[in-house]
């Protein structure tokens, strides 16, 4: 069996015995096939001798590849050759020159191949051309487009074709002829070549200086020019903390929270650069700087400064650790774990720590943008504070119960009517609870001035007397109406039949004549001019053969009375004036109402409210409990003996039953309620039409239950809204004026209608 050790291990096949090189072919190109023979991988290397050629002499021939790849047992490798020059023995010599071959491994030991070659010069010349770069040392940015000029001359009285070949960038920088260009070369006259180069974005171009070598081949020997290419640092850093806000601990318990805790933050170096960047990084708490309650509110670093010259990544402050960064940065995000641990208090709220994570960059050309980041985390107690609250609320459970018995909060049950006075200064509120109130107007709240109680039956509607707004009358669940003087307290009955609910109270213009609907259908017309302790018939009755819900007096004079009620019914009631003391049959008097073509409804629809501007009588404002809003002109209601049509109309609470509206004494805005529990606000034109700017109307408030009744007021610098709903509230909201008006008539609300 042979011995691997003197077993021929490698195997060189040329592809030629033979190769020429002359003035006509300038290079010689052979191919040699190596073949493993070994029992491992091995990688290959192949060169080219010749008898008396100098060690140091220059390259005359080109291999590709210049080193093979390890190749497997068996397997073979295929190198090609170009000799492109004659060695360094004659560079005049024309005839025939011997070679070898030589290929040897790395991995295998003491072995190698050879194999002869026979090279055959003829008519080459010796004197090669002249080349130079007229630009040694260029300068680019990254994206920039750059031209590599060379200038050639001929020396020789003959013309030489060259090629020249530009070395040291990548081949894809190089367009518009890549990295050889082949030239005729006429004797004694220089020439120029242009090799263009785009040098590609930021990220693909690394910022360094690249070494150009430019060479020109052909027939004689080869002679390269030297330079170089900087490119320039271009792009950005970017500092990005994630989150932004932690909690600590990360994750609340129930019913005790850990005594101490950690937030996790991820500090990210976004390099976007053509530089393998440094950077150093510190962190500081931030700290509220104690000041009086007129200064404005200020911060500042603490232990250490945002300053260049105190800039100290090596120290921390207690509780904070965080990763170690790398020397250089590659280009993409570098993300570091930066940990807070913070022991937590025993009581209080939600306190927050603020933290300033401060970078910079080591490389000035590539600066860090944003260099600042400020991290806050919330420290939550240990006893969670609703359990604080509720031990708070059961300890002082007593001391609440017996406020709330001795003080006088405000109404203890549903508020069925509220109504600004003539000066806008006090709110009249009556309630289920059996109670009026009067809310005195304090700056933007409501504090209860007077309450007038022990009246046994749930009032459903309160009104200011016109003229005199120390007069109220007071209609009831049961029927009853009273009137009632707030200076005195002397009171007065007008007793209609008991259990006919009171709907709604309207006064005359001059105060003298009070019209009460009923849920029987009746309207009631009171001659209150004189005080009565006790009137027991109206002045006249009327039947409308429906329950009322609403009512509202229309028109230049007071014979006018809008009535809305069930069914979607609307009509326009003409009362008499100056009548005789004495009770009319309300079977007789069904002339005296003009019906409305308003949308009819079934036994649950009803027309909810009803309001007319005082300034503009012939307006009428109408809400049913499908959610409608309408505005109508009564004058051509009146005129057209009852066909007329609404001159606005829109959905006023979304689609939800709205319970009450009322209309500013000049017409120019209309405040609405209902189920949905919202106040809304809309701006008119004063002529019975939204403004375009204000169709949606604006939300002054929210509440949970449904709102029973609201009441507006317009005064020179704003436009009040009050409003009483389910949930036993008595609220007030104002609307800024802004100076404007519309059409010389209507002013503008602040903050856009």
């Amino acid at each position: 069996m042979p011995n691997p050790a003197t077993q021929k291990q490698i195997t060189t096949i040329l592809s030629t015995r033979q190769v020429r090189l002359s003035a006509s072919q300038g290079v010689a190109v052979f191919d040699a096939a190596v073949y493993n023979d070994s029992d491992r991988f091995a990688s290959f290397q192949l060169k080219l001798l010749a008898a008396g050629a100098t060690i140091d002499g220059r390259p005359w021939y080109r291999l590709t590849p210049s080193v093979s790849a390890k190749i497997p047992v068996g397997d073979c490798t295929r190198f090609q050759i170009e000799i492109f020059d004659l060695p360094s023995i004659a560079q005049q010599f024309s005839g025939t020159i011997d070679l070898t071959v030589e290929v040897t491994s790395r991995e295998l030991v003491n072995q190698y191949d050879r194999q002869p070659l026979r090279l055959i010069a003829d008519g080459l010349q010796g004197q090669p051309p002249t080349i130079s770069l007229l630009l040694p040392v260029a300068e680019a940015n990254p994206g920039d487009r750059v031209a590599i000029v060379a200038q050639v001359a001929n020396p020789t009285s003959v013309p030489l074709e060259a090629v020249l070949r530009l070395q040291g960038l990548p081949n894809a920088w190089l367009t518009e002829g890549g990295t050889h260009q082949g030239l005729s070369l006429l004797p004694g006259k220089p020439q120029k070549v242009t090799f263009q180069c785009e040098v590609p974005a930021s990220l693909e171009a690394r910022s360094q200086i690249y070494p150009l070598q430019l060479e020109a081949v052909g027939q004689f020997p080869s002679v390269t020019a030297i330079g170089q290419l900087y490119v320039r640092p271009a792009g950005s850093l970017n500092l990005i903390c994630e989150p932004l806000e932690a909690t600590i601990p990360d994750r609340l318990r129930t019913w005790l929270n850990p005594a101490q805790g950690m937030a996790e933050f991820a500090v990210q170096f976004d390099n976007r650069s053509n530089l393998e960047l440094g950077v150093q990084a510190a962190i500081q708490e931030v700290t509220p700087k104690r000041r009086w309650f007129w200064q404005k509110k200020e911060t500042h670093a603490s232990p250490k400064s945002n300053s260049e010259s105190n800039f100290d990544p090596s120290e921390f402050p207690a509780g904070v650790q965080m990763g170690e960064l790398p020397t250089d940065l590659p280009r993409g995000i570098t993300a570091i774990l930066l940990q807070i641990y913070r022991r937590l208090p025993w009581l209080g709220w939600t306190r927050s720590r603020l933290f300033q994570v401060t970078a910079r960059s080591l490389n000035p050309a590539i600066p860090l943008q944003p260099d600042t980041q400020t991290l806050k985390v919330y420290l939550f107690p240990i006893i969670p504070f609703w359990l604080q609250l509720l031990g708070t609320l059961l300890s002082l459970g007593l001391g609440s119960l017996l406020w709330t018995l001795l003080s006088d909060p405000g109404h203890r049950a549903s508020v069925n009517s509220v109504q600004f006075n003539g000066q806008g200064t006090e709110v009249l509120s009556g309630s289920d609870d059996q109670t009026i109130r009067r809310w005195r107007v304090d700056h933007h709240t409501l504090q209860t001035q007077t309450r007038i109680g022990d009246l046994n039956k749930a009032v459903r509607v309160v009104r200011y007397r016109p003229v005199n707004n120390d007069q109220i009358a007071m209609g009831f669940e049961n029927g009853e109406i009273q009137l009632a003087n707030l200076l005195t307290g002397q009171r007065s009955r007008l007793t209609p039949d008991k259990d006919d609910r009171v709907f709604d109270l309207v006064f005359s213009r001059d105060a003298r004549t009070l019209f009460s609907a009923h849920g029987s259908g009746l309207v009631l017309q009171w001659d209150i001019n004189r005080f009565n302790p006790e009137q027991n018939q109206p002045q006249r009755a009327y039947d409308t053969q429906f329950a009322i819900q609403s009512m509202a007096l229309v028109g230049e004079d007071d014979t006018h009375v809008a009535i809305g009620g069930r069914f979607n019914r609307l009509m326009v009631l003409k009362v008499a004036n100056n009548l005789a003391a004495q009770p009319a049959n309300p079977a007789k008097s069904q002339s005296a109402f003009l019906e409305i073509a308003y949308p009819s409804g079934g036994a649950t629809d009803y027309i909810s409210s009803l309001s007319a501007a005082e300034q503009q009588p012939n307006l009428l404002a109408v809400a049913d409990t499908k959610g409608q809003v309408s505005l109508w002109d009564m004058q051509d209601c009146l005129k057209n003996q009852g066909r007329c049509k609404p001159t606005d109309s829109w959905l006023g609470q979304g689609g939800n039953p709205v319970r009450s509206l009322a209309l500013s004494a000049d017409g120019c805005f209309l405040a609405s309620a209902g189920d949905d529990g919202q106040v809304r606000l809309w701006a008119l034109d004063g002529r019975g039409l939204r403004r375009s700017s204000a169709l949606e109307g604006r939300v002054l408030g929210r509440t949970q239950k449904p709102l029973n009744a609201v009441d507006v007021i317009q005064t020179r610098e704003a436009v009040w809204v009050t409003s009483g709903d389910a949930d036993r509230q008595v609220r007030l909201y104002q609307v800024r004026l802004t100076g404007n008006q519309i059409s010389n008539q209507c002013p503008v609300l602040g903050g856009g209608e």
